[in-house]
């Protein structure tokens, strides 16, 4: 593929190049932004570039190249979370392997992507490796939420944060990998930056018009009917975490011209947390409609 036709983050493509250049190679990395952005695209360009043996790297046509584009890579790995988390068993199964001499290039490099679904027990498994890494092992940890990862394995990594996706590389992503075309222009604005987000609220179109309904008018609607409408806006549990997205960057762009909605921000951080602890859901959800109508209303 190359660095080129990877969407976004310039600059990141820059100092990923230059590394591969030099061959000023780490034990391990972290790379760290949005869900959706091209992260993974990135670590696998990387990866390739690491394990190629010609230059300049990756050349796209050596035996490793070939391979890792078939996806017969043997000193490539990827490490994804199985149910929901990444399993000690599944660290202790990469602490094992990794020790091994690469087959085919003179690097093993293993990808574990949404590193932050790591159990706690799993990242201290890991981290025996990152404080001892073998000197053919390359680690590459993609995260969306940093906070979730122990400071311990943070402070032994290479952190590499990325951008958000300019709109104009949102639409042609949607148009060239999924054929979406003439797409509503705030499904773009609202995504973040993210062409998951933006395919959620093109699949989700009538929630999200609803959402953004109810919260731009908050001063204009009564406290029952904004109670009311709780059943239908966060219904979906599995989509709570989008949902509030949604609103933060919808309160956001409204703070810019009403200072209220300031706090409205932090209540969105607050009701994040409360969730994260297993607070009760439908509890969790009224003190939030209650606290952004008092902020506007009060």
């Amino acid at each position: 593929m190359g660095f080129e036709n990877i969407l976004g983050n310039k600059e990141n493509k820059k100092l990923l190049t230059n590394i591969l250049e030099t061959e000023n190679i780490s034990h391990s990395y972290m790379f760290i932004g949005k869900h959706s952005i091209g992260k993974l695209l990135f670590a696998k360009e990387f990866a390739k570039g690491i394990l190629c043996s010609s230059n300049p790297k990756p050349c796209n046509t050596c035996i490793s190249c070939i391979k890792f584009d078939n996806n017969n890579h043997p000193d490539f790995f990827v490490v994804e979370p199985e149910e929901g988390s990444i399993k000690n068993e599944q660290i202790r199964e990469l602490n094992k392997k990794i020790l091994e001499k690469p087959i085919q290039s003179l690097k093993k490099v293993y990808i574990i992507n949404d590193a932050e679904t790591m159990t706690t027990q799993a990242q201290n498994s890991l981290l025996k490796t990152l404080e001892e890494p073998p000197e053919h092992a390359v680690i590459i940890l993609i995260t969306s939420n940093e906070h979730k990862m122990l400071n311990t394995i943070k402070s032994r990594v290479v952190k590499i944060y990325f951008n958000e996706l300019e709109q104009k590389d949102i639409e042609l992503i949607l148009k060239k990998e999924y054929g979406i075309e003439n797409t509503n222009n705030d499904i773009i604005k609202y995504a973040g930056g993210s062409v998951e987000m933006a395919l959620r609220l093109y699949n989700n179109n009538d929630l999200y018009i609803k959402i953004n309904e109810i919260f731009s008018n908050l001063d204009k609607i009564d406290i029952i009917d904004l109670l009311n409408s709780k059943e239908e806006v966060f219904e979906k549990k599995e989509f709570i975490e989008d949902i509030l997205d949604y609103i933060n960057i919808l309160f956001y762009n409204l703070s810019k011209k009403d200072i209220r909605y300031i706090n409205c921000l932090r209540e969105i951080i607050n009701t994040k947390e409360r969730l994260a602890s297993n607070a009760n859901y439908n509890m969790t959800m009224d003190n939030f409609l209650f606290t952004v109508w008092g902020e506007i209303n009060d």
